[in-house]
C-alpha cells in the first residue's frame, strides 16, 4: 500500500459526509508511462532514419569533395578580379581568365573532348555546358586569349567586369555530361 493511500484512509471524512462516501479512499496513481518504444516498428523506423541520415551525410561529403574544383576556380577568379582593379595588372589579369576556364573544364570533362577546343568550338562548348556566353563575351574571350597586349589593354572596365561575371556564372553553374 502506498503512503498516499494510507494517509487518505487514516484521515477522517469531513463532517456531513454521507456514510457511503466516508469509506471511499483515493485511488493510487498509475505507474509512470515509459518513453521507450513499445513495438518493433519504432526500432525499425529509428534504424531506417539513422541509415538515411548517414547516407545523406556521406552523399553531402562526396558532393563537397566533387565540387572542390569549382571552389578553387571561383577563388582564383576573385584574385583575378582584384588584380583587374589595379591598372598595371589589368592586362595580365584579363589574359588569366581564358586559361582558368579551360582548367576548370578539364577538371570535369574528358581531356580528349576539351583540351583541343579553341575559338568557336570552345565557345560552343561553353554555351552547351551552361549557355550564357553570348557573342560579345565570346568575342571578348577570344581577344583576351589571342590578342596583343595593346588590344587587351584597350578593353573597358565594363567589358572586363561583364567577362568576369560570365566566367563566374559559368564556373558556378556549368554541367558537363561525361
Amino acid at each position: 500500500m502506498s503512503t498516499n493511500a494510507a494517509t487518505t484512509r487514516a484521515t477522517p471524512a469531513p463532517a456531513g459526509t454521507p456514510a457511503e462516501l466516508a469509506t471511499l479512499h483515493e485511488l493510487p496513481p498509475p505507474p509512470a508511462v515509459s518513453y521507450a518504444p513499445q513495438t518493433a516498428g519504432w526500432a525499425v523506423l529509428a534504424i531506417v532514419l539513422a541509415a538515411c541520415a548517414l547516407w545523406g551525410a556521406w552523399a553531402g561529403w562526396r558532393r563537397h569533395r566533387k565540387e572542390r574544383y569549382r571552389r578553387v576556380a571561383l577563388a582564383e577568379l576573385e584574385r583575378i578580379e582584384a588584380r583587374l582593379a589595379q591598372a598595371d595588372q589589368r592586362g595580365a589579369a584579363l589574359t588569366a581568365i581564358a586559361p582558368l576556364l579551360k582548367r576548370t573544364a578539364l577538371a570535369v570533362a574528358p581531356r580528349e573532348r576539351v583540351a583541343s577546343l579553341t575559338g568557336d568550338a570552345w565557345l560552343a562548348f561553353l554555351r552547351e555546358t551552361h549557355g550564357r556566353f553570348g557573342a560579345q563575351s565570346g568575342a571578348l574571350l577570344a581577344v583576351v586569349s589571342y590578342a596583343p597586349a595593346e588590344r587587351i589593354a584597350a578593353i573597358s572596365r565594363e567589358e572586363a567586369a561583364a567577362l568576369v561575371d560570365e566566367a563566374r556564372d559559368w564556373i558556378a553553374h556549368h554541367h558537363v555530361e561525361v
